[in-house]
């Protein structure tokens, strides 16, 4: 089936953009689920706190420790929350542009690449057609889960010698946007419309 380029796609790309950004947010931790008073992801990840479980992987013998040590399970999960956002992020800093991030643009950098990520949605439904997905990192706090925008909890600072309520402050660095053409591609998120995702290789100028 030929595929063209849409000359109006803004409707399904726009849906396409969503359902890509969606499934980003679906791997982030979801700070509002518990198991037993604890956090979900935590009980999944440790095996849980019974007297006598042994951690089945180093990683949750590390949150078993942490967790001896006291420190507060909401903590951790702010703390894995805001990192796995700013991951989420920088992925899609990448695919809209590689020098968001100052990648190529250094003259030191040990292997100069001259290509790019082109995320790009394609419509099995007749007509066929393809659109290339922008605007992610710009469109992705739009979607967080939590209605925050992408901004921690911002739960009250323990007190350390002098008496003092402050909110924690993990803001993140941000820039901003702009393009390119085919090479390989994968295909990340489908619908019941034939509206597909794919993350495609691109070589600038080709």
């Amino acid at each position: 089936m030929a595929e063209v380029e849409d000359p109006h796609p803004d409707g399904w790309q726009a849906q396409a953009r969503q359902s890509f950004l969606t499934a980003m947010w679906n791997m982030v931790v979801d700070e509002d689920a518990y198991t037993d008073g604890s956090p979900s992801w935590i009980e999944s990840r440790s095996g849980g706190h019974e007297q006598g479980r042994v951690p089945g992987s180093a990683s949750a013998a590390a949150l078993h420790r942490i967790l001896a040590c006291g420190v507060n399970p909401d903590d951790l999960t702010d703390v894995v929350r805001q990192m796995q956002h700013d991951l989420i992020y920088n992925v899609c800093q990448l695919i809209d542009d590689p020098g968001l991030l100052g990648i190529g643009l250094d003259e030191d950098w040990s292997e100069q690449t001259d290509v790019r990520w082109e995320l790009v949605t394609v419509r099995t439904a007749r007509p066929a057609a393809r659109a290339p997905i922008d605007g992610l990192h710009s469109s992705l706090d739009e979607l967080d889960p939590s209605g925050r925008s992408g901004e921690p909890r911002g739960r009250p600072a323990p007190h350390r010698g002098e008496e003092h309520d402050g909110l924690v402050d993990e803001g993140s660095s941000r820039t901003d946007q702009p393009e390119g053409r085919v090479a390989t591609a994968a295909v990340l998120t489908k619908d019941t419309e034939g509206v597909a995702v794919q993350l495609t290789m691109v070589r600038p100028g080709s």
